[in-house]
């Protein structure tokens, strides 16, 4: 009875501590921009600020923007135009001004936010994309806070033209009196339209923003509008976004008048064996293309005799139809080269604009094609995606490509079509770093101009990253169309460990090669803010609270302890669950392939969970085996390291009869000198605080500590 009450003491203690630990977790973003917030200022408090401190600013809410800029007299050297409802975080201005000290040539520039809730805890970051022309279109993502050079005005307003041109001083005084009221009223879709439409859209135009960066600014990570990726005000209500509606009218004429349709597009798709797949494929072409004009080529490395026939059956009964402009078979057997393929069939392209297509894509939604051409034709874009969408359902496969430090990733990838996710990310039109060649869409003069797809170093994976990188290098802004959905029939199935996916990715020649290839944008994509998750298992969008974690942990890091007695052999139970994310140096994760190993320790992560039980009660400790250096063999030496809990949603959704399973994420940091050079298994030991228990189980994922 005592034994009992004592295990009940310490279960109900493990799982109150368990539950303070959630809710701090939960607070996600408001505990980590607290640490945020003080080193930024500390950061702040060393930076020289003479150059910014000689410009003059005003804080103008938008209610108040309309009539202020019309008003004529003298303004300010920066304007700050902020939203009704909030207010300017305290090292804003400071950072506004010194961006524009730092860049003379840039005269608007925008920043991030987030809002004060109920309870008055910080919620909600938007954290922005830098410059992005087309997300710009689609939704007015400079949201609650920018800024310009009042010098910039003479570029919408030219000959200093004031309210009284335009209006009445009768109804000027008349808004005037109704500003008194500003903060408690909404600014109306009037409003909205002009500070979108005639203000921002203009300015924008006039800065460059519609057009391709030069080889310098892209070198330099230049945009023609800035972007402080820094929170500068807290709202006070969750945003309204501004869509492109509002802009409509303003956008007439600022392009070629030439339609579309008299563009002829060459639709290429790469197939071999599989004619009723493509079949498919080619039908909902025919019965979903309204107006744009296309041909067909077919790319075949070498189907059988009897589907080489039925696919020349197929392309004749599209010949015979009153739909498109005829097509080509390129039937040429050779080893499987997705570049060479996709390059062979451009190289016999007629088309203006060229349509990589996958056999397995269909086509659900009139106007599709003109969707991509629409966006492909203009000369500032490069490659042209959609959004992709399992076959069946409203689950999310392709909604563009985020570039993180382990390679390229799906965002959004499994999340729920049904959902809006991270302001609209899944529903507009997107700019981001690559989309996937399953359906990508390029002008044929760019993709000559970049050297087509590279049939040397991505025969299989990586070509489309690698040409929409080329693409992105060269100046031009790749785009994903996330307002408009096609079905794609990869296989929904996730295999048995997306960590087992991840790593595969991470040892592929190929991924080498890509990272190596592009080595100025290892880590880096401007359409993925710093601040967000480097986690590739993580499919939304999420705070990256691990990398702060990280930066404390290397100030004070662990020191593996080994181990005086051996494991018991009945302590390994594979109810023990364990997923190895990464297990390697600190220099490697933050350079990846440019590491140079400088010693700054060594740095492993990953999640944990015991099956059907309360994960509450557990304590773990990460072990390390060291290999017999002759024969690789495990040897009897094992060290211990303590490990950090981090809060894992994502494992925790797909996970079932689990209790307290949202603390399964773990990681660790350790010096370099903590261990002899060596190959070690990665492995977990967890105790159960209230009874005798003791699990262990071995991941395949090997450390190798160095010495530098």
């Amino acid at each position: 009875m005592l034994k009992a009450k004592i295990k009940q003491f310490l279960t109900n203690r493990a799982a109150a501590e368990y539950e303070k630990e959630v809710a701090e977790s939960r607070a996600v973003y408001s505990n980590w921009y607290r640490c945020h917030k003080l080193e930024l200022e500390r950061q702040l408090e060393k930076e020289d600020h003479t150059a910014g401190d000689a410009f003059s600013t005003e804080v103008v809410r938008f209610s108040h923007l309309k009539n202020y800029l019309l008003s004529g007299g003298k303004k300010p050297d920066i304007l700050i135009a902020v939203d009704d409802e909030g207010s300017l975080t305290d090292y804003a201005e400071t950072m506004i001004r010194d961006y524009f000290a730092a860049h003379p040539g840039t005269g608007m520039v925008y920043g991030d936010e987030d809002r004060i809730d109920e309870n008055g805890e910080l919620a909600d970051p938007w954290l922005k994309s830098d410059w992005a022309p087309d997300t710009f279109l689609s939704t007015f993502y400079f949201g609650s806070v920018f800024a310009i050079r009042s010098s910039e005005l003479l570029l919408v307003n030219p000959g200093d033209i004031t309210a009284a041109d335009y209006e009445s001083r009768a109804a000027l005084r008349a808004d005037s009196d109704e500003e008194t009221a500003a903060r408690e009223s909404d600014v109306d879709a009037a409003l909205a339209s002009w500070i979108y439409g005639k203000l921002c859209l203009k300015l924008a135009q006039a800065e460059g923003g519609f057009t391709k960066r030069s080889a310098a600014q892209v070198r330099q990570g230049e945009f023609p509008i800035g972007h402080i990726s820094e929170i500068l005000f807290h709202r006070t209500t969750r945003p309204v976004l501004w869509d492109s509606r509002l802009i409509r009218g303003s956008l007439t004429g600022r392009y070629s008048s030439e339609s579309a349709a008299t563009r002829l597009i060459s639709i290429i798709i790469p197939s071999k064996d599989n004619p009723d797949i493509l079949e498919r494929c080619i039908q909902t072409i025919e019965e979903y293309t309204e107006s744009s004009p296309y041909e067909i080529l077919v790319v075949d490395n070498g189907s059988s005799e009897t589907n080489r026939r039925k696919v020349e059956e197929i392309l004749a009964k599209h010949d015979a139809s009153d739909h498109g402009s005829g097509s080509q078979y390129l039937y040429e057997p050779m080893d499987f080269n997705f570049s060479r393929m996709c390059n062979l069939g451009a190289s016999r392209a007629n088309g203006e604009l060229l349509l990589f297509l996958n056999d397995d894509i269909e086509i659900r939604k009139p106007g599709w094609l003109s969707y991509l051409s629409e966006k492909a034709k203009l000369p500032y874009v490069g490659a042209v995606g959609m959004k992709l969408l399992y076959p069946g359902s409203d689950v999310i496969q392709h909604a563009g490509v985020v570039n993180l430090r382990v390679g390229p990733v799906h965002k959004l990838q499994y999340q729920s079509n049904t959902e809006e996710h991270y302001f609209g990310f899944n529903k507009g039109v997107r700019n981001v770093i690559a989309v996937t060649g399953a359906c990508l869409c390029v002008r044929a003069d760019l993709f000559r101009e970049v050297g087509g797809f590279d049939e040397t170093r991505f025969a299989v994976a990586f070509n489309d990253i690698d040409l929409c990188y080329k693409i992105f290098e060269k100046g031009y802004y790749n785009v994903v169309r996330n307002n408009m959905y096609l079905y794609h029939h990869e296989s929904l199935s996730r295999g048995d460990d997306r960590v087992d996916r991840v790593k595969s990715q991470r040892l592929s020649e190929e991924l080498k090669n890509l990272l190596l290839a592009h080595p100025d944008l290892y880590g880096v994509d401007p359409f993925y803010h710093k601040y967000l998750s480097q986690n590739p298992a993580e499919t939304d969008f999420v705070i990256d609270v691990e990398e702060t974690m990280i930066r404390h942990l290397c100030a004070d890091m662990q020191r593996p302890q080994i181990r005086r007695k051996p494991l018991p052999d009945k302590w390994t139970d594979p109810v023990l669950r364990l997923g190895v994310e990464y297990a390697n140096s600190l220099d490697e994760w933050y350079l990846g392939p440019f590491a140079k190993n400088d010693g700054k320790g060594y740095y492993v992560k990953g999640y944990s969970f015991v099956i059907n039980a309360d994960n509450a009660v557990y304590e773990r400790k990460l072990l390390l085996r060291r290999s017999i250096p002759s024969t690789g063999a495990a040897s009897d030496q094992i060290w211990e390291v303590p490990v950090r809990a981090s809060y894992r949603e994502d494992i925790a959704n797909n996970l079932t009869n689990q209790k307290n399973d949202l603390l399964t994420g773990f990681f660790t940091v350790f010096p370099e000198d903590a261990l002899p050079a060596g190959s070690y298994q990665v492995g977990m030991l967890v105790r159960d605080r209230t009874s005798t228990q003791r699990l262990v189980n071995w991941s395949d994922v090997i450390l190798r500590v160095r010495r530098s």
